[in-house]
C-alpha cells in the first residue's frame, strides 16, 4: 500500500494512496486517513501546489471533470509511485496562503489556471473576481492577445463559466479566435504551451504531436509528464530507451519492474523489454508473461533461467498453467521436458501437495511422473521409508527425507545406509552441525 504523510499546524498525518488521476496540467491523488477521512492532493504539472480535505464535490468543478475525464492509476501503479515522494509531508495551506504562493511562483496567466483548480474548494465569485481583474487590466493597457489568452485558458479550467464563454464572443477577439482554430501553426509557434497541452489531452495526445510535445517537457525539465506520456504511448512510439533513462531516475527498482511488466503486454516487440527486466533481475515478471503468451518465448535458455531464477512462491502461484506451459512448449524433446519438469517439480514440491502436482501431469509419462507415482505409494508404507527417502533426496525436499531416513535409522542402526543420507541431507541443507554428528556416526559403525 502506498502512503504520504500530510502536515497541518506543524501535526504530521500518514494517509492511504487511493489513485492518482492525471487531468490535462493537473495530477489529483486522492488518500484516506482514519475515520475515512478523504483528502485530494493536487499538482500542477509535476509541482505538489495544495492538499484539501473533501466531504463533497461540486457537479461542474474541475475536480469532478477531471475524475470523470482524466486517467486513473492505482495506489500501487509506478506512475503514481514516481509522482509521490513517500519520503515527504506534503503541507496544507490556506486558500489565502496558497493564492499567495501561486503569485509568487507564476505568471497570471498561469496563477489563475492553478487558482480554479480548486473551484471546488474556493469561492467561484472570488475566482471569476479575479479572472475580471486580470482580463480587464490586459484590455484596458491594449493588451488584447494577453486578455484573450487569460479568458482562453480559464475556460479550459471552468469551461461553464459565463463571464469567459460571454467575452470570448466579443468582437475585439475574433483575430485571436482565428489564429486559435489554426492548431497547427499554434503548435509549430507553441506560442501558448498551456493552451495546447489542455487541448491535446482532450484529444488523447495525436500522434502528430506527441514528439513536439515530449520535447517541450524536456525542454521544461518535467520528468514526470515524459514518462507518463511516453508510457501510454509507447507502442507507437517505441520509446524503450526513453522511458528507461526516466524510470531509472524516477522509480525504485521494483517499482521499474512493474512498468515494465505492465507495457510488456501491449508492446510489440516483447523481447526489448525483456532484456530489461533481465537486467533489473524481474523474472517473476518475465515468468507470468511467458505462462500466459508462451507463444513468444523464443530463447528456451532464458525460459529455463527464469523457471530457476523465481521464487518456490511463484512458481506455485500459477503452477497449472506453467506446466501446461511446460508441456506444450517442449512437447517434441522429452529429454529436455524431463529436465526442466524435474527442475520445477523440486520447487513445487515445496509448497504444493503431491497429488495436485501428479493431477495437473495425469496424461504425461516420463521417469518423473513415475517417480512421483511412486512416492505417492510410498508415503504411508513405513517399510518402504528409505526408498521414499531417496526420491525425496534426488528431489531436494531434504526435511521430508530426514524424517524417512531417521525412521529407517531407528529401524535398523548398524545400517550405514540411511546415516550417509542424513549426512548428505543436512550438509545439503547448510547445517554442518547435524551432518557433522552424522558424519561422526558413520566413522563409528563397524564396516
Amino acid at each position: 500500500m502506498t502512503t504520504i504523510e500530510l502536515m497541518h499546524n506543524k501535526k504530521t498525518m500518514r494517509f492511504d494512496v487511493v489513485q492518482l488521476t492525471i487531468y490535462k496540467q493537473a495530477k489529483i491523488v486522492e488518500a484516506t486517513g482514519q475515520k475515512n477521512q478523504s483528502y485530494y492532493l493536487f499538482f500542477y504539472k509535476d509541482r505538489y501546489i495544495n492538499a484539501k480535505k473533501t466531504t463533497s464535490i461540486r457537479m461542474q468543478s474541475f475536480l469532478k471533470n477531471a475524475l470523470q475525464h482524466g486517467h486513473t492509476f492505482s495506489a500501487d501503479h509506478p506512475l503514481t509511485k514516481a509522482l509521490l515522494n513517500e519520503d515527504h509531508a506534503y503541507r496544507l495551506t490556506s486558500n489565502n496562503q496558497m493564492v499567495q504562493k501561486l503569485t509568487n511562483k507564476y505568471n497570471e496567466i498561469e496563477m489563475l489556471y492553478v487558482l480554479a483548480m480548486f473551484d471546488n474548494y474556493v469561492n467561484e465569485k472570488k475566482i471569476q473576481a479575479l479572472c475580471k481583474k486580470t482580463f480587464y487590466n490586459y484590455r484596458r493597457n491594449g493588451q488584447l492577445k494577453k486578455a484573450f489568452r487569460i479568458l482562453v485558458n480559464y475556460g479550459q479550467v471552468r469551461p461553464h463559466d459565463t463571464f469567459a464563454k460571454d467575452m470570448l464572443h466579443h468582437f475585439d477577439f475574433q483575430k485571436y479566435k482565428d489564429q486559435y482554430q489554426n492548431i497547427d501553426q499554434l503548435t509549430i509557434e507553441w506560442s501558448d504551451p498551456l493552451y495546447l497541452e489542455s487541448v491535446y489531452f482532450e484529444q488523447n495526445f495525436p500522434d502528430t504531436v506527441i514528439k513536439s510535445i515530449i520535447q517541450q517537457y524536456h525542454i521544461d525539465n518535467r520528468k514526470f509528464d515524459q514518462l507518463c506520456l511516453l508510457y501510454t504511448n509507447c507502442s507507437s512510439l517505441k520509446a524503450i530507451e526513453n522511458i528507461d533513462q526516466l524510470a531509472q531516475e524516477l522509480l525504485a527498482k521494483q517499482d521499474q519492474i512493474s512498468l515494465w511488466e505492465q507495457l510488456l503486454v501491449e508492446y510489440p516487440e516483447p523481447k526489448e523489454i525483456i532484456e530489461k527486466l533481465v537486467k533489473l533481475d524481474g523474472y517473476q515478471a518475465i515468468l507470468r508473461y511467458y505462462v500466459h503468451h508462451d507463444e513468444a518465448i523464443e530463447d528456451r535458455k532464458l525460459f529455463e533461467r527464469v523457471l530457476d531464477a523465481v521464487s518456490t512462491e511463484q512458481l506455485a502461484k500459477d503452477y497449472q498453467p506453467l506446466l501446461e506451459t511446460l508441456l506444450t512448449l517442449y512437447k517434441e524433446d522429452a529429454a529436455q521436458l524431463e529436465r526442466v519438469l524435474h527442475l520445477t517439480i523440486k520447487k513445487l514440491l515445496q509448497h504444493l501437495p503431491l497429488n495436485e502436482i501428479i493431477t495437473s501431469l495425469q496424461d504425461t509419462e516420463l521417469p518423473i511422473i513415475q517417480k512421483l507415482r511412486k512416492m505417492e505409494k510410498l508415503t504411508d508404507n513405513p517399510d518402504q521409508q528409505f526408498a521414499l527417502g531417496e526420491i525425496y533426496f534426488d528431489l531436494e525436499q531434504y526435511d521430508q527425507a530426514i524424517a524417512c531416513f531417521e525412521w529407517e535409522m531407528e529401524l535398523a542402526p548398524e545400517d550405514p545406509a540411511p546415516i550417509q543420507y542424513l549426512y548428505k541431507s543436512y550438509l545439503a541443507k547448510g547445517d554442518k552441525e547435524q551432518a557433522n554428528t552424522y558424519k561422526q556416526l558413520m566413522v563409528n559403525i563397524p564396516s
